[in-house]
């Protein structure tokens, strides 16, 4: 699957692997880490780190297209979209430990 199209708890289950989780479950379309809510893709206190961390830019591109956020590591590499900063920045995140795709 493409990380571009990845979302909701699937997006956060990548992150999670991104973030060197084992053990991540997706109980009714609910990402859970150590049996807690994972929602780095909606979840400030959760995405916001990690953006820190990871050094990711966060912009708005003047493209046509609904996703209009995008986000990108220092390097101007692993360019992602997103409906929501959040969204755009964890894709970024995936892309930039698995690659532009990952398994289903």
């Amino acid at each position: 699957m493409k990380v571009s199209e990845l979302k909701d708890e699937l997006l956060d289950y990548w992150v999670a692997k991104a973030n060197g989780v084992i053990e991540v479950h997706v109980v009714d379309a609910h990402c859970l880490v150590d049996h807690m809510p994972w929602k780095p893709s909606i979840n400030w206190s959760q995405g916001g780190p990690i953006i820190e961390r990871e050094g990711i830019n966060l912009g708005h591109s003047l493209e046509a297209g609904s996703e209009n956020c995008v986000a990108y590591m220092r390097s101007g590499r692993n360019r992602q979209k997103g409906l929501t900063p959040l969204v755009a920045a964890m894709r970024c995140y995936v892309d930039f430990k698995f690659g532009e795709e990952v398994s289903d």
